[in-house]
């Protein structure tokens, strides 16, 4: 058990890596961190953080899927827009939907599961 809470003490306990195209304004791929509580920009060349932004500061995320692009906006008009290389935009689109609905989530266990939320937050891509 202790080597469970080390592991889950680690910095990138919990994050998902993803090879994203062009960040609006930039000329080259780089990485998108999905972590429970942020995104992170990296730059792919050299491992660097470039930004984070704080999902308690987002306002909307949307999908276009016939271009396969991400757009979010955040509090102070910010907006950034990607697509996905190594994954589906489809995956990155539940990986946020369901950290914001865990966040939203009590910790005691007689918390019903909302799962009209659930599937408000994590689906609502294209019909396969």
């Amino acid at each position: 058990m202790r080597f469970l809470q080390i592991w889950q003490a680690l910095p990138d306990f919990g994050l998902s890596y993803v090879v994203v195209s062009r960040f609006k304004g930039s000329r080259k791929d780089e990485v998108l961190g999905i972590a429970p509580n942020r995104l992170i920009r990296i730059d792919l060349a050299v491992g660097n953080v470039v930004k984070t932004w704080r999902y308690n500061n987002m306002k909307q995320w949307n999908v276009n899927w016939d271009i396969r692009q991400v757009a979010i906006e955040f509090e102070g008009n910010i907006n950034i827009a990607f697509g996905c290389v190594t994954a589906d935009c489809k995956i990155v689109h539940e990986f946020i939907g369901g950290y914001i609905f865990m966040s939203t989530r009590s910790h005691e266990k007689s918390d019903v599961l909302n799962e009209e939320l659930f599937h408000k937050l994590t689906g609502g891509h294209e019909a396969l």
